[in-house]
């Protein structure tokens, strides 16, 4: 553990596995390969919308070089010391998650006020923190190593932030399309198993719709 790290003692679970991840000079990306897990899964637990199980708790500490005991004194979503092991995730609110189309999803690029419920076709229920969510299928071959064909992703579009490496809905020459964000110069890459797609430079922050928090693979 570093010096940096070992000086916090407080925070949530998910603070304390950004702090370690950022003092180890990782990316979410980077991390959730070393774990095996995908980068929204990462992103879900440092924002607090889930926490992470014990089992998985020791694969972050070995792969962080820090002590399971310090990761896993960091607080639960309601009460760790709680003996039921999913307690912290049955706390959680249950929300129903408007599924809209993709081209209804663009529309939040232009008025983040828009209300998802409106252009519902479905609904989908998770767990979940946040509450400006809404869920869309992709099909889209420009990120299919992360998201396989018919994967339905859930947005936070109250997050308009991404961190480094991780995933985003953006609009890209007027159609909205997941992408990873990266920096320096800030874009929007592809993540595929095709070399065929190109990346875009970001012009302006209102490209950005949200952020992805979750997805489900529908086998």
């Amino acid at each position: 553990m570093s010096a940096s790290t070992e000086t916090h003692q407080s925070g949530s679970i998910g603070e304390r596995i950004r702090r370690a991840r950022k003092d180890a000079g990782l990316s979410q990306v980077d991390l959730a390969r070393r774990i095996g897990v995908s980068q929204p899964a990462i992103a879900t637990w440092e924002s607090g919308v889930h926490d992470p199980r014990r089992v998985v708790l020791a694969k972050l500490a070995d792969a962080l070089s820090i002590s399971l005991e310090w990761l896993a004194a960091g607080a639960r979503s309601s009460a760790e010391s709680d003996k039921q092991a999913a307690a912290a995730y049955i706390r959680r609110p249950i929300r129903h998650v408007p599924v809209i189309s993709l081209d209804a999803a663009a529309a939040f690029a232009d008025d983040a006020g828009a209300d998802p419920h409106e252009a519902a076709e479905d609904y989908i229920s998770v767990t979940a923190s946040a509450g400006n969510l809404f869920g869309l299928f992709i099909n889209d071959p420009a990120v299919d190593l992360e998201f396989p064909p018919g994967s339905l992703v859930v947005i936070d579009y109250g997050d308009r932030a991404p961190a480094e490496g991780s995933f985003c809905l953006a609009v890209i020459n007027g159609v909205a399309a997941v992408r990873r964000y990266c920096g320096e110069p800030m874009r929007l890459e592809a993540y595929a198993s095709s070399s065929d797609h190109a990346d875009h430079l970001i012009d302006g922050a209102a490209l950005i719709i949200g952020c992805v928090r979750l997805s489900i693979r529908f086998h």
